[in-house]
């Protein structure tokens, strides 16, 4: 007897039925999708056609982070490119854009972006004018990304905004001063989501917005004093120590210093996306009434973290002075904003200078005299793995997508870790997980800083497979600070005539 064979999704297809055959395919992941094309002519037609991939690519957008940045970035490559042939909005709006936008971005992450990251990409390297490191110390804020945009601390409070791919400088943002006891701010904070640039000042209240897109500027917010009502007559009371954005959400960290008051003031704000409308504020909360040198915030959907460097009473008469200081990291949950864990790190200096970050659930801290990097469960407030990180002078620390931990010192040397490895081996376990090093520093030659004015988009391409040639070594070269995230890493570094040199090591292969 002749066995019997049925076909669903042709048998749907026959009977225009294709709306159940997306429902079906929307279900499976991309390799298998890719091998299902492979099953007949008729299944590859669907499958290249079908509406799901709209679908898929929102879902994966909204629940992978860093998918969405490698999906942002190759949107600008692919839109150049169907810009050039006339028909970019038309077809955004068929099937196929998302077809070969959702290949090209899993294409990218499974052969580009992890595999450069262990071996090194595309080195670009851009000079130009600025504040050097005479005004003030950099403390790894100078410089903040996005899956498009570069934005740069400069001086008199202008922000530099580039092409991340082309290091092309496309706006200088201008900000409105507020002369607060007869001085200036100084801009020390800057941050950047794809809705969002936000700014923040030393010894001033005010954050500026701006539209992430269209970089004009939103509004100019102010603290809240009391919770809801603006007190008038304090103003000049209130300064920023920290704050962070979280898509529409604006977390902030207020400094209030009075005679009758000394406090810090953690708010919640969200900022609407289109410009219009007002803030609303979503909690207030005052903490901390002890002297602290410094405030920084992280936050996402799950927990609002706060980074918290305690330093001694210096007012204290003696003999009841007391040396001792520690680091505190306050975890909070994002719903119900009650504090969950309370971490206290003693410290052997009440001057050093911490460095940390949070993603998805875990803490990665560091300080400029210690040699060890360690990694922290924001879920139960525990430290899960200490890394022996071999050099004193961390500057900067990032985890990247869960896999990766990057950090640099003040020489300017990179370090690329294995973040999985490190979380899957249990304490103790001897080996340090370093997966690469090397630092771009090192590259630039003495008459590098002649023209400070000098700007140079030439970009120089070092494969970094091979070995690096030797060049003399710089006599002095200033602060450094890095960023870095699924797709890049940026290194910015100040020489002591002035000038200032942007390093960028590009992962994504996509153009």
């Amino acid at each position: 007897m002749e066995e019997f064979k049925f076909d669903l999704i042709e048998s749907l297809h026959s009977q225009y039925l294709d709306f159940i055959c997306d429902q079906i395919f929307a279900y499976l992941d991309y390799n298998s999708l890719t091998n299902s094309e492979m099953v007949s002519v008729v299944w590859k037609k669907i499958i290249s056609k079908g509406e799901f991939w709209k679908v898929m690519v929102e879902r994966k957008k909204k629940v992978l982070p860093y998918w969405k940045k490698v999906f942002d970035a190759v949107k600008v490559f692919k839109d150049q490119e169907l810009l050039s042939r006339g028909n970019a909005d038309a077809s955004e709006r068929h099937c196929e854009y998302y077809h070969t936008m959702y290949c090209l971005v899993e294409d990218e992450i499974q052969k580009s972006v992890d595999s450069n990251w262990r071996a090194g990409g595309k080195y670009q390297r851009v000079k130009y004018a600025s504040f050097g490191n005479q005004t003030f110390g950099v403390h790894g804020c100078e410089c903040e990304v996005d899956s498009q945009w570069i934005v740069q601390l400069q001086q008199h409070c202008r922000i530099l905004v580039r092409n991340r791919w082309t290091l092309k400088l496309e706006k200088v943002l201008e900000i409105p001063l507020t002369e607060i006891n007869g001085s200036y701010p100084k801009l020390t904070r800057l941050k950047i989501n794809s809705n969002f640039i936000t700014a923040s000042f030393c010894v001033h209240p005010e954050i500026c917005v701006w539209d992430a897109k269209s970089h004009e500027l939103l509004r100019v917010l102010k603290p809240v004093p009391e919770q809801g009502n603006q007190v008038e007559g304090e103003y000049e009371q209130f300064y920023v120590k920290g704050h962070c954005l979280w898509n529409d959400l604006l977390l902030s960290c207020y400094a209030r210093i009075s005679e009758t008051d000394e406090s810090f003031i953690v708010t919640l704000r969200r900022i609407p996306l289109n410009g219009d409308g007002d803030v609303t504020l979503l909690y207030y909360q005052k903490v901390l009434p002890k002297p602290i040198s410094s405030l920084e915030v992280a936050m996402d959907d799950d927990y609002i973290v706060l980074f918290v460097p305690k330093y001694p009473n210096f007012y204290e008469p003696m003999p009841n002075f007391n040396m001792d200081a520690t680091f505190e990291i306050e975890i909070r949950c994002a719903v119900s904003y009650d504090v969950l864990h309370n971490i206290s790190i003693p410290t052997s200096s009440p001057f050093q200078r911490f460095q940390f970050h949070y993603l998805n659930g875990f803490i990665v801290m560091g300080h400029t005299e210690d040699n060890f990097v360690r990694i922290w469960s924001a879920g139960d407030g525990r430290c899960v793995k200490t890394i022996c990180y071999g050099d004193k002078g961390l500057c900067a620390i990032r985890i990247i997508s869960d896999k990766y931990i990057v950090t640099c010192d003040d020489d300017g040397v990179l370090k690329i870790w294995d973040f999985q490895a490190a979380l899957i081996h249990p304490e103790p376990f001897n080996s340090n997980f370093l997966i690469r090093q090397n630092s771009h520093l090192r590259a630039i030659p003495r008459a590098a800083s002649v023209k400070p004015s000098v700007v140079s988009s030439k970009v120089k391409r070092i494969d970094a497979r091979k070995k690096t040639p030797r060049v003399p070594p710089i006599e002095y070269m200033g602060s450094t600070c890095m960023v870095a995230d699924e797709l890049q890493t940026i290194l910015v570094s100040h020489s002591e005539d002035g000038s200032s040199y942007l390093h960028v090591e590009t992962f994504l292969n996509a153009a």
